[in-house]
Order: structure tokens, then C-alpha cells, then sequence
């Protein structure tokens, strides 16, 4: 867990909340391992540390009261301009000044979405009040950050709020029309990336190809021996495969029967040793041959070269980590 804190101490001129918010100071979390959390009883105490909460507070109930007082004469003066309003001002000053104002934020699940973006997107700051915070619309614009898959946001009284995130987990690294994106399993795009920063992860090219990487993968995982050797798998037609190894050669897939073409295909393979003969291309559409074009050249009897595909990995692909 980590904790995001607005507030970093008391007698320094402070700017507009957003501009706080946007620098989204991070501390460790063991700073906050004494943060008290609320129970039916009171408040309890985790081990170690300094309360946010010293029990009892005489001058709480007080500042309560002085609050209470303030809204009521707030709803008692509602019919008259302006006069509402001011009341309701006030009262948050009082809520803020009696220690219920945003002071500390913690986070819980955070590997990629930006600290900046989540401060961006919860909007709490010294200026908030932690009682009127709406934590329902904070979790609704958290979930539309594009990391962030599922949000929950509570409040721990009487100055904190915890945050609690699950993150959709990069799965691919998208290219369209010449850049790349890093996309989930279920093909969300995440955030525009550079190759080399997910080279781990499969590289998947053309219209169509975010969406079924993770179909691809299913079928390729049990031909542990081809996957190591792939580069890129480029969509063609948002209905098919071609895979393009580290070796330049391009594999063309059928549209259906994937795991028949492949199994044919190792089997030549370590019969003949297809692969590692000086050819451009092995084309697996047809369920009753295979077709192999020459590096240089096509084959006599062979088909037609296949249809360019879309897009080709650009000139920055580099071969993925095994």
C-alpha cells in the first residue's frame, strides 16, 4: 500500500488543490503503520505508530456541534439568496478546521496507473471534506483511467482516504498504423508504449489484432518450440494470422483449423528441417498442402505470394525475451 498525501506539514504558502494534487507525493507506507480504522466500538489501533485519532476529543464533540449548528442555520435561512450557501461554506470550514478535512490518501493495488492520474482522477484535497465527499463518483472516474479496472474508495474518519485498485494487467503490445500501444487480454488499450518497454510480451500487428492476441495465445501456448521463435503475428483481414519468426520467415495460417496447420507444421519440421531452409514463407491455408516460397523468389507451383498484410512490424521490433 501507499499512501498519497496532500498535506506535507503546516506555515507554507500552499497553491490551487489540482496543482497538489498533481505532483501526488508518494510516502512508504510503513509511515502510516499507527493509522487508526474505524469500528463500531470507536476507533482501533494497528500496531506501532501515531493515531490520527486520540480518542475521547472533547474538542471534537464540540466542533460537532458547532458544524451541526452551522448547516441548521443554513436549511433554516434557505429562503433568502445567498445566505444558504455561506452556511454551508462555513460549516465546511468548521468540519475542516475540527481535523475532517482530506488530509491523507492511501492507495492499495497501484503497479502501473500513474500517481498523477489517480490524484487527477479521485479529486480530494486539503479543500475537501471528508463527510460530503462523494466516494461514488470518485470510484466512477477512477475506473474510466484506463489502467485501472476496478475501483473501491472509503472513508476512514476523521482525515483519510483509502483507495483500493485492480489493475487490468498488460497482456500485448499493440501496433496500428505505425505506433504501439500496450492492451490488456481483453484487448482495452492502456497507454501508448515504446517496443522496448514491454519486450516480454507478444507483439501483435493490424486492425483487429488487440482483440484476438489473446485467442493466439491460447492456441500458440503448446507449441512452446514456435512461440519462442515469434517476432510478430500480424492480422490479416481481421479474420486470420500470418507469424512472422525471429528467422524473417512468415507463417501463413489458415482461417480455421490453426492447431491442425501447426501441428503439420512441426511435424515437417523435425522430419525435414522446413525451417531452417532458406525460404521466405510456409503457407498453411489449405487443409491438403503446404506451400513453401523461396527467400529470393517463389517456387515453381507454388500459389500466388499472399496478400500484403495491413501493417509489418516496423523497423524498431526487436525479438522478445525467452
Amino acid at each position: 500500500m501507499q499512501s498519497v498525501s496532500p498535506v506535507k506539514g503546516r506555515g507554507k504558502a500552499r497553491g490551487p488543490t489540482d496543482a497538489l494534487l498533481a505532483r501526488a507525493i508518494v510516502v512508504p507506507a510503513r509511515t502510516f503503520a499507527g493509522l487508526k480504522l474505524p469500528s463500531f466500538g470507536g476507533f482501533k489501533r494497528l500496531p506501532g505508530g501515531a493515531a490520527l485519532d486520540r480518542g475521547g476529543g472533547t474538542w471534537r464533540f464540540i466542533a460537532l456541534v458547532l458544524i451541526a449548528a452551522a448547516v441548521g442555520y443554513g436549511v433554516w435561512w434557505s429562503g433568502k439568496d445567498g445566505v444558504y450557501g455561506d452556511a454551508v461554506k462555513g460549516a465546511r470550514s468548521l468540519a475542516i478546521a475540527a481535523g475532517f478535512g482530506v488530509k491523507r490518501i492511501t492507495i492499495e493495488g497501484q503497479q502501473h496507473v500513474t500517481d498523477a492520474e489517480l490524484a487527477a482522477a479521485l479529486g480530494a484535497g486539503p479543500g475537501s471534506m471528508i463527510l460530503a465527499f462523494d466516494t461514488d463518483a470518485a470510484k466512477e472516474r477512477l475506473e474510466h483511467v484506463p489502467f485501472i479496472k476496478h475501483a473501491q474508495v472509503m472513508r476512514l474518519l476523521p482525515s483519510t482516504l483509502q483507495v483500493v485498485i485492480e489493475e487490468r494487467v498488460p497482456f500485448a503490445v499493440w501496433q496500428s498504423k505505425g505506433k504501439t500501444y500496450v492492451v490488456d487480454a481483453e484487448g482495452t488499450m492502456l497507454a501508448p508504449v515504446v517496443r522496448e518497454a514491454y519486450a516480454d510480451l507478444p507483439l501483435v500487428v493490424g486492425d483487429g489484432a488487440e482483440t484476438h492476441a489473446a485467442a493466439l495465445v491460447k492456441t500458440l501456448r503448446p507449441f512452446d518450440e514456435l512461440d519462442r521463435q515469434l517476432l510478430a503475428a500480424i492480422r490479416v483481414g481481421d479474420r486470420r494470422w500470418n507469424l512472422r519468426l525471429n528467422s524473417g520467415v512468415d507463417i501463413l495460417l489458415p482461417d480455421d483449423a490453426v492447431t491442425d496447420a501447426l501441428e503439420t507444421l512441426l511435424r515437417l519440421d523435425h522430419e525435414r528441417g522446413l525451417l531452417k531452409r532458406n525460404i521466405a514463407a510456409v503457407d498453411l491455408r489449405l487443409a491438403d498442402r503446404v506451400s513453401v516460397r523461396l527467400a529470393g523468389g517463389a517456387e515453381p507451383g507454388t500459389p500466388e505470394q499472399s496478400p500484403v498484410a495491413p501493417e509489418v512490424p516496423t523497423a524498431s521490433t526487436t525479438k522478445r525475451k525467452t
